[in-house]
């Protein structure tokens, strides 16, 4: 987010994690309300789901909300909670396949990619992997990278009392580059 620095902007918020990127709503009419509010101008909000409604239900109207109103940057976080292996739900699944065509640029996370609709990963223009525990998981992103299994099973995450190190290989499909770096966080 902080690359891209975009003026519109939607999070799938599941965990409340992103509240220094966007405006926090729990509703879908409260939601719905800000983007009519801001027409085609800017907008950085988050959704953060509530108990009244089942998980997947609200992923479903937040993907057709940002396939509508195009022109943004959509963060869906937690994929694992709202896909499975073999299913894009409709909503999503439109997103992923045709929102270059609303000007969407789709972000996803996960920590279990073995777990998530494999659409998504092959639609990618561009994937980080981080360490990976599960040999379904390392296997998915080594094919999703199109990298040797060993390439993703030699990430690794060291932590220190003073820092930690989390080593990733990534991937861009447009520019054909791919590269391993690391992350180093101190404490």
């Amino acid at each position: 987010m902080a690359q891209l620095k975009p003026k519109r902007l939607l999070i799938w918020d599941p965990r409340d994690e992103y509240s220094k990127h966007a405006k926090k709503i729990t509703t879908l009419p409260a939601l719905v309300a800000e983007f009519k509010k801001a027409g085609a101008g800017p907008i950085r909000v988050r959704y953060v789901a509530g108990s009244g409604m089942p998980l997947a239900d609200a992923f479903a109207l937040v993907c057709a909300l940002a396939f509508e109103v195009g022109e943004l940057v959509f963060l869906a976080e937690e994929l694992s909670d709202v896909t499975t292996a073999s299913q894009a739900p409709a909503a999503w699944r439109r997103c992923i396949t045709q929102g270059r065509h609303r000007a969407l640029h789709v972000i996803g996370a996960a920590q279990r990619p073995a777990l998530i609709d494999k659409t998504f990963l092959g639609n990618c223009t561009y994937i980080r992997c981080f360490t990976l525990r599960y040999s379904d998981d390392r296997a998915a992103m080594a094919k999703a990278l199109d990298v040797p299994l060993a390439d993703v099973s030699a990430l690794q995450t060291v932590e220190d009392e003073r820092k930690t190190r989390i080593a990733y290989i990534e991937r861009d499909f447009r520019a054909g580059v791919l590269q391993k770096g690391a992350i180093n966080l101190t404490r």
